[in-house]
């Protein structure tokens, strides 16, 4: 049995004028991809696979959090918003060395909007 990821996600989108943009804030808690007490029945690929993405995971964590986050903007026409692979990229980066991605929403809605 594995043990369990917390994730939360955090999102605010405006659509107007068949144009949207926002962003999505999505953070991980306790990520344990490899368990060796678990995984001795997987094959060998799937094991470093899971060891791999655990290495990356506990690099990409900022250490007083105990978090994995990122920041992601969204903006386009509706039927094709695009984001940015290198701000996925910099903001899991920054979370994890620089500065803290906090839970909650960037700001609140205004109602006139």
């Amino acid at each position: 049995m594995s043990a369990p990821v917390f994730f939360s996600l955090y999102t605010e989108m405006h659509v107007k004028n068949n144009a949207i943009s926002g962003y999505i804030k999505p953070l991980f808690r306790e990520i344990k991809a490899y368990d060796k007490r678990t995984d001795q029945e997987k094959n060998a690929f799937q094991k470093m696979y899971e060891k791999l993405v655990g290495g990356v995971a506990n690099l990409l964590e900022n250490t007083p959090r105990e978090e994995v986050a990122t920041k992601v903007d969204i903006a386009g026409p509706v039927e094709n918003p695009e984001t940015s692979t290198l701000q996925i990229i910099g903001q899991l980066i920054k979370n994890a060395f620089f500065k803290a991605i906090l839970p909650g929403f960037e700001q609140e809605m205004s109602l006139s909007e």
